[in-house]
């Protein structure tokens, strides 16, 4: 409810004040005032009209917001579920080389990878939404940390890109490392080839 929380947040003093105006009108309305002063009993009879438009005055101001926090609120479940669904064909419309290269971050073990931003593959999954960069590039090889952003998470899945949490023969083995994208593989001797959820 975070569009409730803004709207209320940012008419707080408003209604506090309101908030004090309403209790005050509802109080001058329903205590028997003629035991504490008479004259003030007068008074708010002969101005219970007012006091009646104070109180329709005062209840509007809650109930309005009370709309448009709902309103606000749906509207913004509404956008988030077209985003979720946007992002999921994204992901299932992913290409041979775009699922390789995201399989890299799980072969490697890692949530940031340095990727150079002048690739196909890489540009296309950042124009995407599923990789956003998270810094500065590294000096010595002019590439940029990448991270699979958190809108795209949830649909990143062993399935989407192409591995199994269960044991894989020596074919899928094979075909899942000589598909790996060159430029995004480490400059040094990898550990031993990806076997279920162990990674290379």
């Amino acid at each position: 409810m975070e569009n409730s929380q803004s709207v209320f947040a940012a008419n707080k003093t408003l209604n506090i004040v309101m908030l004090w105006l309403f209790c005050v009108t509802l109080l001058l309305l329903v205590l028997p005032l003629e035991t504490i002063s008479q004259e003030l009993a007068d008074q708010v009879a002969a101005n219970r009209t007012y006091l009646y438009l104070a109180l329709i005055v005062e209840l509007s101001n809650f109930i309005s917001q009370a709309i448009i926090s709902f309103i606000g609120s749906y509207l913004n479940r509404r956008g988030q579920k077209k985003e979720q669904d946007a992002m999921k064909n994204v992901v299932s419309g992913l290409d041979f080389s775009e699922r390789a290269l995201l399989r890299e971050f799980v072969l490697q073990r890692k949530s940031v990878l340095y990727l150079p931003e002048s690739e196909p593959t890489v540009r296309s999954l950042v124009e995407s939404g599923i990789l956003n960069v998270v810094g500065d590039p590294d000096e010595t090889t002019s590439r940029v940390p990448m991270v699979i952003t958190k809108q795209a998470r949830p649909f990143i899945s062993y399935r989407a890109i192409g591995l199994t949490r269960s044991k894989m023969n020596d074919e899928m083995l094979e075909q899942i490392m000589n598909a790996r994208p060159e430029f995004a593989r480490e400059k040094k001797v990898m550990p031993r080839a990806y076997r279920g959820i162990k990674a290379a």
